[in-house]
């Protein structure tokens, strides 16, 4: 049992994981699992925002000028790398939810 707000260091020691918020548990698996069901960050360099954002799916689409930025729900993935590929980018960088954003989801919420 390792208790921590170094939530980097949890994601490296740890098989499971549980989320206790005013003491009780509101999510509870391994992290794959919790994963699973939360959104996959993409980085898009050299394609228009707009384009992406009208792939099925994309949500949150913010363009920092050098590239759009935007969030997938894992169903959606198949169909957004066809997409994304279609649109022939220079760069991609996809990145699974860290422990930390599935975290601060749980404290955003209304308890």
């Amino acid at each position: 049992l390792l208790s921590s707000h170094i939530l980097s260091e949890v994601e490296q020691l740890c098989d499971r994981v549980t989320i206790i918020r005013s003491g009780r548990v509101v999510e509870s698996g391994s992290l794959a699992e919790l994963r699973h069901l939360k959104l996959t960050h993409f980085r898009v360099e050299g394609v228009d925002a707009g384009l992406l954002a009208r792939l099925p799916g994309v949500q949150d689409v913010h363009d920092d000028g050098l590239a759009a930025e935007f969030e997938v729900e894992a169903a959606n993935l198949p169909s957004v790398l066809e997409g994304i590929a279609a649109v022939r980018p220079t760069g991609l960088t996809i990145s699974p939810p860290s422990l930390e954003s599935l975290f601060l989801r749980h404290y955003a919420e209304p308890s």
